[in-house]
């Protein structure tokens, strides 16, 4: 009933960067970027937080809603939104090069369209941030250069076009790079040395060309991150190795399905984490040790990690963060570490404001209709600094147009 309520609230939101009408939220809980949770009134006047504490009373034309949920907006640490629409059809799906005549140059923001369906949909699942990565492709363990962006759906929305490097180890690396491991290590390491070098001819390198090499140095001197694709025990400790031979790496692995069995030595070598709580299963030989304990662990050892949807339909579809979030709450993880894992921790590493939720700064923020970590629960309202953002996507449109209780007369051609 709670939700029916909300329609007018909601509708009013919908339009992207038009002025919102003035909310009361009355005694809503808030959730920060740390995820520690508090209870207050917020009045919300002109996209701006204008007062904030207990007690407080609606100012005159307000819409109130009671007992809303309130959260910075959501950061999907590991995604391809953006630069895919339908993964098999190859004509809308930019996250590989058909050559590997080019690699780690080739950047995710060339090929980034803010108004790819898929964003719209993150978005009203309360998502405001997303990193984007390539995939490898070729004969090389490189996928190129990522982004982080803001799901504004606005042009300027790119934040970021050299932010981080991303390459694949394990099942993935080695498939591509001669299908041994450690033909995938052989060729990082080499890559790691033509990174250092001085080129003369554009193909001098060992195993890379030189606006390949030119594009890696900023990963190699630490200055962004490398996004290393890893699952098995074995291989994260080949990573943890490489941070002793090239200390200046900032190391990032993407999966590390068994890394609980090694969590002390992950925190020790410093190297960060993005996981995917659901990932519980050997569906590969790479996962054999996998378990819903992963997490857990890792929370413990008190290693770095972002939690994100790291099957393929979550990849391409970040819809479901808060619900993946919740999971590991189930499993449990403290609500504050699996809500942190999701907003502050990704935006610490990527460099994201996410803003204050605070009295006098411009709203950026979320309003739910319930625990944002429950899966029946949805945001009404999103803003970021100071301007609504829209909560239509084109699934919200097709299901408004061939409503069957819409009272439009008209044949559906022309609604």
């Amino acid at each position: 009933m709670r939700r029916l309520f909300l329609t007018s609230a909601a509708i009013l939101m919908t339009a992207s960067g038009a002025a919102a009408q003035d909310m009361f939220l009355d005694d809503a809980t808030v959730i920060d970027e740390n995820g520690i949770t508090t209870t207050a009134d917020i009045q919300l006047s002109g996209g701006v937080i204008a007062a904030m504490g207990s007690s407080l009373t609606a100012t005159d034309g307000s819409e109130t809603m009671t007992g809303m949920w309130v959260t910075p907006g959501l950061v999907s640490s590991y995604s391809t939104l953006g630069i895919v629409d339908i993964g098999a059809e190859r004509s809308t799906n930019d996250t590989q090069s058909a050559t590997d005549r080019a690699s780690i140059s080739i950047k995710a923001s060339d090929s980034f369209n803010p108004r790819e369906a898929h964003i719209a949909n993150a978005r009203r699942r309360g998502v405001m941030y997303v990193a984007v990565t390539p995939s490898p492709t070729g004969d090389t363990i490189f996928a190129g250069t990522g982004l982080v962006a803001s799901l504004s759906g606005t042009e300027d929305s790119v934040l970021d076009d050299r932010a981080f490097i991303h390459l694949a180890l394990g099942e993935a690396g080695s498939r591509r790079a001669g299908n041994t491991r450690g033909a995938a290590i052989a060729q990082l390491e080499a890559a790691l040395g033509d990174a250092r070098r001085s080129f003369l001819t554009q193909d001098e390198g060992d195993v890379l060309r030189r606006q390949d090499a030119q594009a890696f140095r900023d990963a190699v001197a630490g200055r962004i991150p490398l996004l290393i694709a890893a699952s098995r025990a074995s291989d994260l400790r080949r990573i943890i190795g490489l941070t002793q031979d090239y200390p200046s790496l900032d190391i990032i692995i993407v999966g590390a399905e068994e890394a609980h069995l090694l969590a002390d030595d992950i925190a020790a070598a410093g190297i960060r984490l993005i996981v995917d709580p659901h990932e519980n299963l050997p569906d590969t030989f790479d996962t054999l040790n996998s378990s819903l304990d992963n997490v857990l662990a890792l929370d413990t050892a008190g290693v770095d990690f972002a939690i994100s949807g790291l099957s393929s339909f979550r990849v391409v579809k970040a819809g479901g963060l808060s619900q993946h979030a919740g999971n590991a709450v189930g499993q449990g993880l403290s609500r504050e570490a699996a809500f942190r894992a999701i907003t502050g921790t990704p935006a610490r590493w990527f460099d994201i404001d996410l803003g204050d939720i605070r009295a006098d700064s411009p709203a950026s923020l979320v309003i739910w209709d319930g625990d944002p970590m429950e899966v029946t629960s949805a945001p009404v309202a999103m803003f970021q600094d100071g301007q609504a953002m829209s909560l239509e996507s084109r699934m919200t449109a097709l299901r408004d147009r061939y409503n069957p209780t819409s009272q439009d007369n008209r044949p559906h051609k022309y609604r």
